[in-house]
């Protein structure tokens, strides 16, 4: 089933509605749980600290089974239990708020979302940075070779297909069509699983879908094209879609646990960023896309740390596009104690990047 944005739904109160009454939805599933949220953390039976991390697999972030596989966690003195999600960002707050999980991997859009809807979680750590690549970029806008789609502007009166609606997917989309001088209100934004939109674009169900590796890769080469990436044109290069979130009750309780996660985050990324070929392997294995397209894939830029310029322009964006009244201040929304995200300079060894 596809939940479809209409191109003529207003933008303003009925929006921002819609995202606080989702998140109002997801947490009343979930109240009959045992919460931990503003407990101290889990102590496993191994003696080890617990983290219930609830995830999506894709390429973007595969560092976090990696550094699993190869004990970069354990090492540290954690026991990670990934609980694959829907990619749906307000059952991921509601899980969290009520202590089922400690983390999720979640779209940037989501924090400040259920920060201005009254629900206090905060961003602990990035996972990737946006960059173009003569290998082809991480977020593709995809459309059939035929198509007569030339530029962001062309999607006006088109349907579009993202991973969920009131995302990081549709705001760059959005944003991209602005600047390129196109009227982002004509675009018909339709809600479809990454796995599933090359189904739907190869069938003709949608006009183009706003989409990341490995799924993008499949179709650039079979007969499609990439229009541009809209986060590179809505957010400038080096942008940062991707974060971990936890509950602001979760982290401020259990500040000296945060600390040493992101000392095993860091440690788990670079030693993804240093490893290209057990990335790929892990995206083969978390995602099931064929081992011959990972081959060709431009990989991940993986960092740790936050970048709060990413995070206070999404907000302003957010602000701009009818999804928030007011955007939250920076440290509304983010771990105080996390550092600057500080390996977006220099890319990684072996990774092409155009300047």
């Amino acid at each position: 089933m596809y939940w479809t944005q209409r191109a003529d739904q207003p933008h303003g109160r009925s929006r921002r509605t819609l995202i606080a009454t989702s998140l109002a939805l997801g947490l009343l599933t979930v109240t009959g749980a045992c919460g931990t949220d503003g407990n101290p953390a889990e102590t496993a039976g191994s003696g080890l600290t617990r983290l219930v991390i609830d995830f999506s697999p894709t390429a973007n972030n595969a560092q976090l089974s990696l550094g699993i596989d190869q004990g970069i966690f354990e090492r540290h003195g954690f026991e990670i239990d990934q609980v694959p999600g829907s990619g749906a960002s307000a059952n991921s707050v509601a899980l969290l708020l009520n202590g089922q999980i400690q983390l999720a991997v979640s779209e940037i859009t989501a924090v400040p979302a259920a920060v201005a809807a009254g629900f206090p979680v905060e961003i602990v750590t990035s996972l990737v940075t946006d960059y173009e690549s003569p290998e082809g970029d991480a977020f593709s806008l995809v459309v059939p070779e035929a198509s007569g789609i030339r530029s962001f502007a062309d999607l006006a009166g088109r349907t579009v297909a993202v991973n969920g609606l009131e995302s990081f997917f549709d705001l760059t989309v959005l944003e991209a069509v602005r600047r390129a001088g196109g009227d982002p209100s004509a675009v018909r934004i339709v809600a479809v699983p990454f796995e599933d939109q090359v189904a739907a674009l190869r069938q003709g169900r949608v006009d183009a879908i706003s989409t990341l590796e490995p799924f993008a890769g499949q179709l650039l080469t079979g007969g499609f094209r990439s229009l541009g990436n809209p986060a590179t044109s809505a957010l400038g290069p080096r942008s940062v879609p991707s974060i971990l979130m936890g509950s602001q009750r979760f982290v401020d309780r259990n500040p000296d646990v945060m600390r040493r996660f992101l000392q095993a985050w860091g440690e788990a990324t670079a030693y993804a960023n240093d490893n290209p070929e057990a990335v790929r392997a892990t995206i083969v294995r978390t995602t099931g896309a064929p081992a011959e397209v990972v081959a060709e894939l431009p990989l991940p830029w993986y960092v740790s740390g936050i970048d709060r310029r990413s995070a206070e322009l999404v907000a302003r964006l957010m602000v701009d596009h009818g999804r928030i009244d007011r955007a939250p201040a920076l440290d509304e929304f983010t771990w105080s104690e996390s550092p600057d995200a500080h390996d977006l300079q220099a890319p990684p060894r072996g990774l092409r990047v155009s300047e």
